[in-house]
């Protein structure tokens, strides 16, 4: 029990210091008007792909704020389920394999939000559940699919001001790393039922 207290605290922490690095640079960005802006990420720009470490941090409203770190923070607890070290996985895959797609293939703008994270984590727990097939893990996607069902709108290119590049790209790597890790997950499991008497 103890174990498990600790384990959230620590998927809370991983949570609250996104909310913190989030809401200190909007502060920066907006008391100098915008100055972070520049250190979004812009696709095939050499010089700005170090920014992969920033981008999903600047944002360019309160709405586009709260409604990013609100969806974050929602689906973060579903993969917080198994435990810190998976959540702290998932993130920093779907951060990596998302933005280098985005660096390659986005158009010339200036990317910035933690949407592309967001998506990645989406496509993560719908992946994720179907393939390892367990009880919690299918409740987790149902409720994925039935809450934010309304995202999958975002990957479409319906909104020239709308990153659905980070969307797209987001969403595909989330899914690819819960492939794998669901199948990873379903042979330890395998592996347990075939080792009862």
């Amino acid at each position: 029990m103890v174990d498990a207290k600790r384990g959230w605290k620590e998927v809370f922490l991983v949570i609250l210091s996104v909310w913190v690095i989030s809401f200190v640079a909007f502060i920066i960005n907006h008391i100098f008007n915008g100055l972070l802006n520049h250190y979004g990420l812009l696709p095939r720009h050499v010089t700005h792909l170090s920014n992969i470490v920033v981008y999903p941090f600047i944002h360019g409203s309160w709405t586009h704020l709260f409604f990013n770190l609100s969806s974050f923070t929602l689906l973060a607890l579903g993969v917080g389920v198994n435990g810190v070290a998976r959540l702290l996985n998932v993130i920093l895959l779907c951060w990596l394999l998302g933005s280098i797609s985005v660096w390659l293939f986005g158009r010339i703008s200036y990317h910035v939000g933690l949407s592309g994270i967001i998506y990645g984590i989406w496509g993560y727990l719908l992946i994720y559940g179907l393939v390892l097939r367990s009880l919690l893990s299918l409740i987790i996607t149902f409720l994925v699919m039935i809450y934010f069902s309304s995202m999958i709108w975002g990957v479409f290119p319906m909104n020239y001001q709308v990153s659905f590049e980070s969307h797209l790209f987001g969403a595909i790597a989330g899914g690819f790393v819960g492939y794998f890790l669901g199948k990873k997950d379903a042979a330890k499991l395998n592996c347990r039922f075939d080792e009862q008497p």
